[in-house]
C-alpha cells in the first residue's frame, strides 16, 4: 500500500493545478502528507485484516460491519483530513448507510483488496464490500473493483497490455487517450469515472515507480486522490524505491505505521519485529567467527551464506537518517492531538544512513536483523531484500560499498566483493526431469504448448487466461507456415509458476523438416522470452508429442539438443530447465536421450592407442571376427567432462599395451574368451560379442541385465553403462 499513500503525500501540494501540469517538481516538499486517502486506505486495510484473522472475510454482513467501523474510527481520529461534505456526515452520523456516490474515494482506498486475496475473482468482490458501505452507485463500485483488478494483475506479473485489455473489456473504460491527450482539458474532477481511467493510463505510461507517479500528477486536478490511484498500481507492478518508502515512513503516525506493518507481514513482503532474525542466524555466527579470527577461510564462509541468503530471498534492515528538522519537529509532538498537522520549517528528505571509515570512504550501512541495528544508536529503519541492497551500494558511485553489522563484527563489502556475492547467488544452468503435473512445479515460469485449449479454469481468471492464449494463436497465425514457434508470456493468476510462456507447436508431418525446425523455436524462443524477464526456473511439457502426434523420441532429441545449445550460449546466465513428464514412460524416453546425448563416438586408429591411457578406461566390448559387430572391433569406454566417450578401434597386435590383462585372444568365430585380468568382469553378449566391466562399474550394471538374453544385453549395454556413469558423476 506504499504506492497509494505515496501517491496521496506526493500528489497533495499540486491539486487544483498547483503543479503547473508538469512532471518536473520536487519530490516531496513542506505540503507532502497525507490526506483523507491514506487515512481511508489504512482504515480498509485494518478492516480487511481484522477479518482475515476473525476468520469471516468470506462473510459479507461481517466484512462490511468491520469497515463501517473501521472507517469511523479513523475517519472521526483524523477529522481534519481532507473528507467530502457527505463522507463527514457519513462518518458522524452512526445511523447513516450508503448514500450512492459515485465518487472517486471508493478507488481511492481500495489498494489492500487488491493484495490480499488469491483470486481475481475474490478480489473483485471485496472490492465491491469496501465500495458499497457508502459508494454504492454502479460507478462508484466499478472504479473500486477496476482499480483492485489492476493491483492484482500487476502484483501476479500480468504485462501492461494484459491490464489495459482486461480494464477496457470488463469495465468499460476509455484507456485510448495518452496523458498528452489528457492534460490540456483536465480539470478537478472527484468522480470514480473521470478518475481511474485517467490514473490507470498514467500507470500505462511510465516507466517506472517514480516516473508514474510525476507523470500522474502531471495531468493536475484532483490529483492527490489520482496519484494514490495510479501509485497504488505502479506499486503492485514495479515495487517501491527504498528511499520513498523511507520517506513515506517518516510522514505517518505511529498507528498508521502499525496497520501496514500488520498488512506487510500478511502479504508476505516485510517484519518489522525486533526479535525477527530473518533466517540470518546462520550468517551472524560466521560473520563473527571471520570478525574473530580474520581469516580468509572465515570470510569466504561469510560471502557464500550471504550469498544463499539472496538466493532464499533474505532480508536485511536499513538504517534510516532522520533528519534535523526532523528532530526539531518532533520535539513540539507533546502538544500535539491526534487529527492536527504538523509542518517542518523546511523541506525534509528521509536517506539512507552511511558510515564514514577512519580512511574517509563512505560506506552504506545494513544490519541483519533489528536486534543487531539496535546495539548503536537510535535510529528508524526498513528491511528489504539483501539483493537488493547489495546491487544498489554496487551501483553507488559516491560510496565504498556496504558494511553489514558495524556496531558488532562488522564485516566490510567493498565493490569487488558486492560483485563476487551478486554473482555466486545467480543459479547455475542445469537440466532436470520430473514426472508429474506441470502446474505443480515450484518454478518461476512453465510453458503452456498450446493449441486450442489453455490451462486455466472456470470463472475470471479462466477467462483471463484463455483470452491471452486466443490473442497468442492469432498473433502465431502471423508467422505463415504451420502457424508455431512463437512465443507469448502472460502471468500464472492461480497456478503456482508466476508466469506462462505460450507456445504452439507443430503438427507432425513425416519427412517434413520444417517440423523440427518448428519444435526447436518453441524451445529457444521460450528460453529467450524467459531470459528478457528475468526468469532463472523454467519447466517444460513434451512439446507436440500429444495431439500433434510428434514421435516422442524424435521429439526429445530436438528438445533437449535446443536447450543444450541455448545453455551453453548463456553459460553465465543460470537457468534451471525441468523436463515435465507426463508419465513414466514419457520420463524413460528423456533419460535414454539424455544419455545418448552425453554419449560421444570417436574413431580411434590403432596407430593412436597411446591417446588413450589405461586407468581412464572403465568399461570395453570386443566383436570376434564373424560376430553380429565388426570383425575383431573393439569399443573403449571413458568419461570426459560430462560425456561418455565410446573409442571405436579394431583388435591388432598392439592390444595389449592397452588391455594387458586380456593374456590371450581367440577371435575366431564364437571363441572363448580366457585371461581376464584381476579388477574386471566378462559379462556375454551373445553370437560372439563380449563385455568387459571393471568390478565397480560390473556391481552396478548387471544387474540392469536381470532376465536379459545375450542378444537383448548387446542392444541396452550402451545405455545402461552410460546411466550408471552419469549417475555416478
Amino acid at each position: 500500500m506504499y504506492g497509494a499513500l505515496l501517491g496521496d503525500m506526493i500528489g497533495a501540494p499540486y491539486e487544483f493545478d498547483r503543479g503547473g501540469k508538469t512532471k518536473d517538481f520536487p519530490l516531496f516538499s513542506k505540503g507532502s502528507k497525507y490526506t483523507d486517502d491514506s487515512v481511508m486506505t489504512i482504515a480498509v486495510a485494518e478492516a480487511l485484516l481484522d477479518a482475515r484473522e476473525k476468520g469471516v472475510e468470506t462473510d459479507e454482513e461481517r466484512v462490511k460491519r468491520l469497515l463501517i467501523d473501521s472507517m469511523r474510527r479513523w475517519g472521526n481520529k483524523y477529522p481534519y483530513a481532507g473528507y467530502g461534505g457527505r463522507f463527514r456526515c457519513w462518518l458522524k452520523d452512526t445511523e447513516m448507510g450508503a448514500y450512492g456516490s459515485y465518487g472517486n474515494g471508493s478507488a481511492m482506498r481500495v489498494s489492500a483488496a487488491g493484495w490480499l486475496y488469491s483470486s481475481l475473482e475474490t478480489t473483485r468482490k471485496i472490492a465491491r464490500w469496501t465500495a458499497e458501505v457508502t459508494h454504492n452507485h454502479p460507478e462508484g463500485v466499478k472504479g473500486a473493483e477496476a482499480t483492485a483488478s489492476a493491483i492484482y494483475m500487476a502484483r501476479n506479473h500480468a504485462s501492461k497490455d494484459e491490464i489495459r485489455d482486461y480494464i477496457v473489456n470488463e469495465f468499460g473504460y476509455d484507456l485510448s487517450r495518452t496523458c498528452d491527450e489528457i492534460r490540456p482539458g483536465y480539470h478537478h474532477v472527484e468522480s470514480c469515472q473521470e478518475t481511474v481511467p485517467e490514473a490507470v493510463t498514467a500507470f500505462l505510461e511510465g516507466n517506472d515507480f517514480e516516473d508514474v507517479i510525476r507523470t500522474a500528477v502531471s495531468l493536475g486536478g484532483d490529483c492527490d486522490t489520482l496519484t494514490c490511484i495510479a501509485g497504488s498500481v505502479a506499486e503492485a507492478f514495479y515495487g517501491v524505491p527504498i528511499g520513498m518508502m523511507a520517506e513515506c515512513q517518516s510522514r505517518m503516525e505511529d498507528d498508521m505505521r502499525q496497520v501496514m506493518d500488520r498488512f506487510d507481514k500478511a502479504v508476505g513482503r516485510f517484519q518489522r519485529h525486533s526479535e525477527d532474525s530473518f533466517g540470518n542466524e546462520e550468517l551472524v555466527a560466521a560473520m563473527k567467527a571471520a570478525y574473530q579470527d580474520n581469516s580468509k577461510e572465515s570470510f569466504i564462509k561469510v560471502l557464500d551464506l550471504i550469498a544463499k541468503r539472496i538466493s532464499e530471498q533474505g532480508q536485511f534492515v536499513l538504517p534510516i537518517q532522520m533528519p534535523q528538522a526532523a528532530i526539531e519537529m518532533l520535539g513540539d509532538l507533546d502538544k500535539v492531538k491526534g487529527g492536527d498537522v504538523v509542518q517542518s520549517t523546511e523541506e525534509i528528505h528521509m536517506e539512507l544512513q552511511t558510515l564514514t571509515g577512519k580512511d574517509g570512504k563512505v560506506w552504506y550501512a545494513a544490519f541483519t536483523d533489528y536486534n543487531e541495528a539496535e546495539k548503536g544508536e537510535a535510529t528508524s529503519a526498513v528491511n528489504q531484500y539483501i539483493k537488493d541492497i547489495l546491487k544498489a551500494a554496487l551501483a553507488s558511485e559516491e560510496k565504498a560499498g556496504l558494511v553489514i553489522n558495524p556496531w558488532e563484527n562488522p564485516i566490510y563489502l567493498d565493490k569487488e566483493m558486492l560483485r563476487l556475492v551478486l554473482d555466486a547467488s545467480k543459479p547455475h544452468n542445469h537440466i532436470f526431469f520430473d514426472v508429474g503435473d506441470i502446474t505443480k512445479l515450484d518454478v518461476e515460469c512453465i510453458v503452456n504448448a498450446a493449441n486450442k485449449s489453455l490451462l486455466g479454469g472456470g470463472g475470471v481468471d479462466g477467462a483471463i487466461h484463455r483470452a491471452a492464449g486466443r490473442k497468442l494463436l492469432e498473433e502465431c497465425r502471423t508467422l505463415g507456415g504451420c502457424n508455431t514457434g512463437g512465443a507469448k508470456i502472460t502471468s500464472g493468476y492461480n497456478l503456482k509458476a508466476r508466469y506462462i510462456i505460450h507456445t504452439v507447436g507443430p503438427r507432425y508431418k513425416e519427412n517434413d523438416p520444417r517440423c523440427e525446425q518448428k519444435l526447436r523455436d518453441c524451445y529457444y524462443n521460450s528460453l529467450e522470452l524467459a531470459k528478457e524477464n528475468d526468469i532463472h526456473t523454467i519447466a517444460f511439457p513434451a512439446i507436440s508429442t500429444g495431439a500433434y502426434r510428434y514421435p516422442a523420441d524424435e521429439a526429445v532429441a530436438v528438445a533437449l539438443f535446443t536447450v543444450s545449445e541455448w545453455l551453453s550460449e548463456n553459460e553465465d546466465y543460470g537457468m534451471a530447465v525441468i523436463f515435465s513428464c507426463h508419465d513414466q514412460k514419457m520420463y524413460d524416453t528423456y533419460q535414454r536421450a539424455f544419455r545418448r546425448f552425453h554419449m560421444n563416438f570417436i574413431n580411434l586408429p590403432p596407430e593412436k592407442y597411446e591417446q588413450l591411457k589405461p586407468e581412464e578406461v572403465f568399461a570395453f566390448s570386443l566383436a570376434e571376427g564373424g560376430a553380429m559387430g565388426s570383425p575383431n572391433e573393439i569399443i573403449f569406454v571413458r568419461e570426459r567432462e560430462g560425456m561418455v566417450e565410446y573409442l571405436v578401434s579394431y583388435v591388432n597386435d598392439r592390444i595389449n599395451q592397452i588391455v594387458p590383462w586380456l593374456d590371450t585372444f581367440d577371435c575366431g568365430i564364437f571363441g572363448k574368451v580366457s585371461g581376464v585380468g584381476k579388477g574386471w568382469k566378462h559379462v556375454d553378449l551373445g553370437a560372439g560379442n563380449h563385455l568387459f566391466l571393471r568390478d565397480e562399474i560390473y556391481d552396478k550394471v548387471n544387474p540392469k541385465f536381470k532376465g536379459m538374453q545375450p542378444s537383448e544385453i548387446y542392444q541396452a549395454w550402451r545405455d545402461a553403462v552410460a546411466e550408471t556413469v552419469l549417475d555416478k558423476e
